[in-house]
């Protein structure tokens, strides 16, 4: 559920429509294609944090086998990158929080959200645990009652309606209206939904049994997060022709959701819709904020935050880290609220180049881990990647091309991604200039030490 919860945000219950104006009903084939990719990523994750099932997840793992550079690099990216992502959550849970209370100032909500998901990762492990299996429990429910639904809808299950049909798929230019590079281009920018399931890694070291239970999850979870977004994406463009979905802006009541829910005779369908998309910005905040502190955490027991992030309470919470990341969650939910227009894209620049960091420096990592333990004769685990080292090269060249063609769909990838690359190896450089710093945990010598043993 965790690893669900990162990846279901509202940008699916609000509808994909620029992701939908790219490639027409041809969409779902990109999704799919996004989804493969997303899929190496987490088999390569599953394997990795289930030989290693240490604190800080892949990020340390990253230390072990990349080096210093590699590790302050993938745990720096990652902390970041899921703290903006929950300063934009936050924001978003008070701005659907307006739809109710008109007059709730958008600070005032942001901050009562923002204070509710950190009290859930300050006290214990557990509370968090368990807050976020029910957070996206509901979202679950919400997507599969939509596909359920929308299929009546579509063959004429629903009584007093006469059935939709699948003519949307093949009017308005076709299936694939925009050709190839248009599902393509589209698929580029799909990526970026299944952002967060590294989330599965994070958790490895507070797992009661993760050997047995991160592969379940990894590989259980990418299944039902195709199902789930090839489904909701074809019940949409079923429903509507593309070229309407593609126009909307993303309102409450535009939502296709409200839409399924309307045509099945449910009063109040906006109101529900409205419900979901707070729990679901909520779930996503409170699972961004759980890695974005695990990372920092793990970066601070290697002396790479500060030190008071190193510290957990009684009941295994690291509170400082939590603090940590609530700063700078406050700062960019500032920002967008100040400037949304500007600075807000700025971040959303920012956390799109750090989900493509992220998956860069994860293959990077497995390839290292299998060829040191491969040097060292220690056997593959029973889950592993299919298909490396290709499927790892044909993930990282699928990667860059997607980076190199967001120079076109999404510029500001590049205005704010650049800076932030040079910032992170230029803060690397600093750091290790002016600290004596103790050499990363050492897991290859410690898996040769368990062997021995």
């Amino acid at each position: 559920m965790i690893a669900l919860s990162g990846a279901l945000g509202t940008g699916l219950f609000l509808g994909s429509g620029s992701v939908i104006a790219l490639a027409g009903p041809a969409t779902v084939f990109s999704y799919a294609i996004a989804g493969a990719l997303a899929l190496a990523i987490v088999w390569a994750l599953a394997e990795m944090v289930t030989v290693h099932p240490v604190p800080g997840g892949h990020g340390a793992v990253a230390a072990a086998y990349l080096g210093r550079f590699g590790g302050f690099v993938t745990r720096w990216n990652f902390a970041i990158t899921m703290m903006v992502a929950v300063g934009a959550e936050v924001v978003a849970s008070a701005t659907y929080l307006t739809y109710w209370f008109e007059g709730l100032p958008l600070w005032l909500g942001t901050i009562l959200c923002s204070a509710f998901i950190g009290a859930l990762n300050m006290f214990s492990v557990h509370l968090y645990g368990s807050s976020e299996y029910w957070f996206s429990m509901i979202k679950v429910v919400a997507i599969v009652v939509f596909i359920l639904l929308g299929f009546a809808v579509v063959f004429g299950a629903v009584p007093g309606h006469d059935a939709a049909g699948v003519a949307n798929l093949t009017n308005q230019g076709g299936f694939m209206p925009k050709g190839v590079t248009g599902m393509l281009a589209a698929a580029c920018m799909a990526v970026f939904a299944f952002g967060g399931i590294e989330n599965v890694s994070v958790g490895a070291a507070e797992t009661a049994n993760p050997k047995r239970d991160i592969p379940r999850a990894a590989h259980t979870m990418i299944w039902r997060l195709l199902i789930f977004y090839v489904g909701a994406i074809l019940v949409v463009l079923m429903l509507q022709p593309w070229t309407e979905t593609a126009a909307e802006t993303g309102t409450v009541e535009q939502s296709p959701f409200v839409k399924v829910l309307a045509l099945t005779g449910v009063t109040g369908a906006s109101h529900l819709m409205n419900a979901v998309l707070i729990i679901a910005a909520l779930s996503a905040a409170n699972g961004c904020l759980y890695s974005s502190s695990r990372m920092f955490h793990s970066l601070a027991v290697d002396r790479e935050a500060p030190h008071f992030a190193a510290y957990t309470n009684a009941k295994g919470a690291p509170r400082g880290a939590v603090l940590l990341a609530m700063v700078g969650m406050a700062i960019a939910a500032a920002l967008a609220i100040l400037s949304p227009g500007n600075v807000f894209m700025w971040l959303y620049g920012m956390a799109t180049i750090g989900i493509l960091v992220t998956w860069v420096m994860v293959m990077a990592t497995h390839l290292a881990f299998r060829s040191k333990r491969a040097r060292a004769g220690l056997p593959l685990p029973e889950n592993r990647l299919w298909g490396s080292p290709v499927t790892n090269v044909l993930a990282l060249v699928a990667t860059i091309a997607i980076f190199i063609a967001l120079y076109w769909l999404l510029p500001i990838v590049w205005y704010a991604g650049i800076p932030y690359i040079v910032a992170l190896c230029a803060g690397y450089w600093a750091l290790h200039r002016t600290r004596d710093l103790p050499q990363p945990r050492d897991l290859l010598v410690e898996s040769l030490a368990s062997r021995d043993a």
